[in-house]
């Protein structure tokens, strides 16, 4: 999950769907703002919160390196990843609802194209911060990242603090990390946490009351997923490989699919 989160246009939220921890994800973050929380759902947040830290400190080099150099094949293996867990996750599917799945793609690849559509991609944060503006795109990026097929990475490019960001954490435990990237990060940090929470416990109201729309949802969120990720936006490179680097995200899914049951 750290590292789906170092990338735009990869979702945490995903992952957690692919490895079959997203709703219990969701209840333990709820038990954690209530102050309720077991010995057991202790380990299992600790457990999480370790890997996206591990995931995101690793992830800003290995899958920068990674992506900016064989973009086409990342990008493809991730494509295997969605595309067996969507359908993997569809037989949790009991009533088709084609209004919450349509509008689950639609938040997923709006944003996608509105980025490329005025290339913002490309913006630069300015040495003058506004820490407020800093603030409210964590929230935002906080609440992108938990929910499955949207990606707080994009949403941070979107809104001009992705570059500011991966470089500041590219920093982190070297002697270029100043104190302003350490109030950059605690602002951006706290954000992306309050977005979280408040996602959560929305998702969790949603839940209980309506399994099934969420489910649809959540599904349409994955599915929308599969566009952003399409390898022949992200450079080129041989069918072979591609189809090669597919199977290999999918065999990923199958066999963790496998050792969970």
């Amino acid at each position: 999950m750290g590292w789906a989160n170092v990338i735009p246009g990869v979702s945490g939220g995903t992952i957690a769907v692919i490895i079959g921890v997203f709703e219990r994800l969701i209840e333990v973050v709820n038990d954690v703002m209530k102050l309720k929380i077991s010995k057991k759902d202790l380990v299992f947040i600790s457990l999480i919160a370790l890997g996206l830290l591990i995931g995101i400190l690793s992830g800003s080099k290995i899958l920068s390196w990674s992506f900016e150099n064989y973009p086409f094949y990342t990008y493809s293996f991730f494509y295997g990843l969605i595309l067996l867990s969507l359908i993997n996750f569809k037989d949790e599917i009991r009533t088709f609802k084609i209004v919450e799945f349509l509008v689950g793609v639609l938040i997923v690849i709006i944003p996608y194209v509105v980025s490329n559509a005025v290339k913002l991609q490309d913006t630069q944060v300015s040495d003058s911060i506004s820490y407020f503006g800093l603030f409210v795109s964590g929230v935002i990026a906080g609440g992108s990242m938990i929910l499955p097929g949207l990606s707080g990475s994009l949403m941070l490019m979107i809104l001009g603090f992705y570059e500011k960001a991966i470089a500041t954490v590219s920093r982190f435990a070297s002697r270029d990390f100043t104190g302003s990237d350490i109030l950059f990060i605690i602002v951006l940090g706290s954000g992306v946490l309050f977005g979280i929470g408040l996602i959560s416990k929305l998702l969790k109201i949603w839940l209980e009351k309506a399994k099934q729309s969420i489910l649809n949802f959540i599904l349409g969120l994955v599915a929308g997923s599969l566009y952003p990720i399409t390898p022949a936006f992200h450079g080129t490179g041989t069918l072979i490989g591609m189809f090669l680097w597919i199977a290999l995200g999918g065999l990923v899914v199958y066999s963790l699919g496998k050792i969970q049951k």
